[in-house]
């Protein structure tokens, strides 16, 4: 595969939003959180996350979870139906939720069964559809789902790991009926185009699915950032999430880790028919893309700073100097400010909203009041 790259100078890289803005649609409790978002239309969009209950675990010294998902009809957030574990071993929290319309929603969680024995064996993963009318369990096991992709109501994909074995699953559900495919042993993370252009994200490596085999994909040559000094080793290309946007098409972004330290900084690759661009964003740290079906893409994306304290207990001290999303459309990328550092917001999940402009983004408020939250792009 040949490659090629153009860069773009970074202070050419981001301009300014003029018009859009992001408005509070939800505050949840301080014992709520929203881990993901779905949405397949101005009038259908999902959160899932947990509540916190009063029933103590004893295993673990803490209380144990429910789950929570709410509904957006397009004027309010309402909390719709939760689905159930299977027998004795109740649903705790969901961690992920995809749809393709409102009668095809999917979630993956953790139900973990009430009870003095080991905590690990009385946990499953819980795999679940809503149709329209109700929930129906779909699989469960000694498994972690780390992620899940549905096209249309005929195809579904999950990625996870065994918990017995630790050995990577990669399922595909077509027509009712799952199918185990080859998987690598560090996939964790799915992009589907379609069910012969998926892309894959490991442990450092960035693969593509063909429909019957996982080659690996060759990034570019991607210059690191200088650590702080003192230094504490190499500083490395991370790839922490990547999106496919369209045929032979797609987009990665890279970020930077010095051992158990990141470094601030994202390089945004797009690759398309076989030929590399990129965006570097110095002070970026992009964890979230999503398609916003036009061809471009929402990024959640955070700026930092960092300084080395060799005095201190840890090497480095970060200071939060935006909570931003980024928008790519008609090859320009603009940043919005999403809310304010004092908040203390930590991102979980950004989706667009097919069919328009508007994007959904959730996260925590850590400082008081503290707040599960999901904010609403508008204009």
């Amino acid at each position: 595969m040949g490659l090629g790259l153009t860069a773009i100078p970074a202070g050419q890289a981001v301009s300014a939003s003029s018009r859009a803005t992001w408005e509070l649609s939800l505050r949840g409790g301080a014992g709520q959180s929203v881990n993901d978002l779905a949405a397949t239309g101005p009038h259908d969009a999902w959160a899932a996350g947990a509540r916190r209950t009063a029933r103590l675990d004893r295993r673990t010294g803490s209380r144990f979870t429910a789950p929570l998902i709410r509904h957006w009809n397009g004027r309010q957030w309402t909390v719709a139906a939760s689905p159930a574990g299977p027998p004795g071993c109740p649903l705790r929290e969901v961690h992920l939720i995809e749809a393709s319309s409102p009668g095809n929603v999917w979630i993956a969680g953790t139900a973990v069964a009430p009870g003095t024995g080991d905590a690990a064996a009385a946990t499953r993963s819980v795999l679940s559809r809503w149709d329209g009318r109700r929930w129906r369990l779909m699989g469960s096991g000694r498994t972690t789902v780390t992620d899940l992709d549905v096209l249309g109501a005929a195809h579904t994909w999950i990625v996870g790991r065994d918990d017995r074995t630790g050995g990577t699953f990669f399922k595909h559900l077509h027509d009712g009926r799952w199918t185990s495919l080859p998987a690598p042993d560090s996939l964790k993370e799915i992009s589907v185009r379609s069910p012969g252009e998926i892309w894959g994200v490991g442990r450092s490596t960035l693969m593509r699915w063909n429909g019957r085999a996982w080659s690996t994909v060759r990034l570019p040559r991607i210059v690191v950032p200088a650590a702080p000094a003192p230094a504490y080793g190499p500083v490395r290309p991370r790839i922490d999430t990547v999106l496919a946007t369209g045929k032979n098409e797609a987009w990665v972004a890279v970020g930077f880790q010095q051992g158990d330290w990141s470094q601030p900084g994202t390089v945004l690759l797009h690759w398309r028919s076989g030929r590399w661009r990129q965006i570097r964003l110095p002070e970026d740290v992009v964890t979230t893309l999503s398609h916003d079906g036009r061809g471009g893409f929402h990024a959640a994306t955070r700026r930092q700073s960092i300084t080395a304290t060799p005095d201190g207990q840890d090497p480095y001290a970060y200071t939060t100097l935006s909570i931003d999303s980024l928008r790519y459309t008609a090859g320009r990328l603009t940043r919005d400010r999403l809310t304010g550092t004092a908040t203390g917001f930590e991102w979980s999940d950004l989706v667009a909203v097919p069919g328009t402009g508007s994007a959904l983004a959730a996260g925590f408020n850590w400082r008081p009041p503290q707040s599960a939250v999901i904010f609403r792009r508008t204009g």
